[in-house]
């Protein structure tokens, strides 16, 4: 793993490497009829590139309504892991786990939990404050055109001002949306989460219960750098 610049305050790094479910045909059978219903978020999140592929014939263009719901699955999913956790003191792990497809699900009780929710930081004394670079879209379309998946790359900071000084969450890698039940939903990712400031404490880590369902291309992997 590539070291981290040293920083004035103590830093927390975490990486998760995994977590893509199979992907399968019968998968098409549950495409979203327009765009998903998302919940409301005060994060902005713009598109950047986007683009199709097919496994044959020519790619279509991206539709908008698959744009617009992707886009607004990743502004609910920064504000569930994010902006929740500085605001309140607590991460809204659960408004997270109906974004997420139920073997991403399954992983918020693994150590992956410490990269996807921001948890143990100093409660926010001000306006709290998510800036996203434009997301790049890829997506993969079947013979008849229809989206069966999109690779949707990030690059989000959250800066949130405490009583010792700003902490600020630097959340980059990729999240993987397939169309489940209607809504397209988190089914896999690639993440690290790097968190730099004074007073971070101990990211608290669970380990997968015996029998989880969850599945994973690569083991998920915790790593944490502290400077002082």
């Amino acid at each position: 793993m590539p070291g981290f610049r040293r920083t004035t305050g103590r830093i927390a790094a975490v990486t998760v490497a995994g977590v893509l479910a199979a992907i399968s045909l019968p998968i098409l059978d549950a495409l979203p009829a327009g765009a998903a219903k998302a919940p409301k978020s005060p994060v902005t999140v713009t598109p950047g590139d986007a683009n199709i592929f097919t496994v044959a014939g020519t790619p279509p263009a991206f539709p908008d309504d698959v744009k617009a719901a992707v886009l607004a699955a990743i502004a609910a999913y920064l504000k569930a892991a994010s902006l929740t956790a500085a605001q309140k003191g607590a991460s809204d792990a659960t408004g997270l786990a109906t974004l997420l497809t139920g073997p991403a699900a399954a992983r918020l009780t693994s150590t992956d939990r410490a990269t996807l929710l921001d948890e143990g930081l100093p409660r926010a004394t001000g306006k709290v404050k998510i800036t996203t670079a434009p997301v790049t879209l890829t997506g993969l379309a079947d013979p008849d055109g229809h989206v069966v998946i999109v690779n949707a790359a990030i690059d989000a900071t959250t800066v949130l001002p405490t009583r010792s000084g700003n902490v600020t969450v630097k959340r980059t890698g990729d999240l993987v949306f397939a169309p489940d039940n209607g809504t397209w939903k988190i089914q896999g990712y690639t993440l690290t989460s790097e968190r730099t400031g004074k007073k971070l404490g101990v990211t608290p880590t669970t380990t997968a219960p015996a029998g989880s369902t969850a599945t994973s291309a690569t083991p998920a992997t915790t790593t944490r750098t502290v400077t002082k």
